[in-house]
């Protein structure tokens, strides 16, 4: 179907004021499931909760302010299911704080802004009521001009960054003009992206994880190795681990959460994998299934029997009697 290219861009807007609390947090609660795939419990509960919201939209792009009480919004687990990696710029005037496993708390304070990937478990805690102003973009057209970004980024960028003060003044002239024509809300939506990638590139918070994407890779594909190399020693610990490389425990427990791991999970598969590969080799048919355990660092064959029914749903016996 073609478009209609005389047509203004699409307005949208939502209120929560006015109405009794239950009701307005029922409303609020359904708008942001559909609009933003999100949880919402207010901060405040003896105080009338208030919302408002008014939104644009583009191909490309979607933009605008909101105002609103105290209140926490969360990507879950579930959520973050429904395959959506949409990048979002919010701009808060108060304090927010963003909560995500495998990452501190990152502190966002008035004038500073968040770069949030909607791909990312996470909780955003606006502390005060205040006005928010927000751009969401899909990721594949940030990535392009950032390749280094990131899967799932969740960037800080201070208000020292010249470019983010331009960047919502811009978006907020936009929220007032009928953007008539889809060549019109196609040169608005690049403008709104150009400009993003230009306040992300120019942070402080991307220009190290930049750097340290590369650092990261070989920081991880240094600890795989050491624990291959260790799989025998029942003493296999991430503290000791950490010490042969010269880095703290915390550091290497968030490079593995940014991986979708954990040390436990990785030497345990590690162990596992291994004790498949000699169960199944014709070189090990006489060795029986306890020493191969206690090569592999497991401390008895129950332990790699539980593993085992926990990584394949077998047992080490089954997995010798198919071979």
């Amino acid at each position: 179907m073609e478009t209609d290219s005389s047509q203004p861009a699409p307005s949208l807007s939502f209120s929560a004021v006015g109405a009794p609390d239950r009701k307005r947090l029922s409303a609020l609660r359904d708008y942001l499931s559909d609009m933003m795939r999100t949880e919402v419990e207010a901060l405040a509960p003896d105080a009338p909760f208030e919302y408002a919201a008014g939104l644009r939209v583009v191909p490309g792009a979607s933009w605008g302010t909101a105002i609103s009480s105290p209140v926490a919004t969360t990507r879950t687990a579930s959520l973050i299911k429904d395959g959506c990696d949409d990048l979002m710029l919010v701009m808060p005037q108060s304090r927010m704080t963003i909560i995500a496993p495998g990452k501190d708390d990152l502190v966002i304070q008035p004038g500073d802004a968040v770069l949030l990937s909607k791909a990312r478990e996470m909780r955003v805690v606006l502390h005060e009521r205040s006005t928010c102003w927000a751009l969401s973009v899909a990721q594949r057209d940030i990535t392009r001009l950032a390749p280094r970004l990131g899967a799932a980024p969740i960037l800080a960028i201070r208000n020292d960054v010249s470019t983010l003060s331009l960047l919502a003044r811009y978006g907020r002239l936009l929220e007032n003009d009928p953007l008539v024509g889809s060549a019109v809300q196609a040169m608005a939506a690049r403008h709104l992206q150009d400009m993003l990638t230009l306040a992300v590139g120019a942070s402080a918070d991307f220009q190290e994880q930049a750097a340290q994407t590369t650092l990261a890779s070989v920081r991880l594909k240094a600890l795989e190795t050491d624990v291959l190399a260790h799989l025998g020693d029942t003493n296999l610990s991430l503290e000791w681990i950490a010490a042969r490389q010269n880095v703290s425990p915390r550091h290497l427990q968030r490079l593995l959460a940014r991986n979708g791991t954990s040390f436990s999970d990785l030497v345990r598969q590690a162990r596992v994998a291994r004790a498949r590969a000699m169960l199944e080799s014709p070189h090990n048919a006489g060795r029986s299934i306890l020493s191969i355990a206690l090569e592999c660092g497991f401390p008895e064959a129950s332990a790699l029997n539980r593993a085992f029914r926990q990584e394949y749903g077998l047992t080490p016996g089954e997995v010798r009697w198919r071979r």
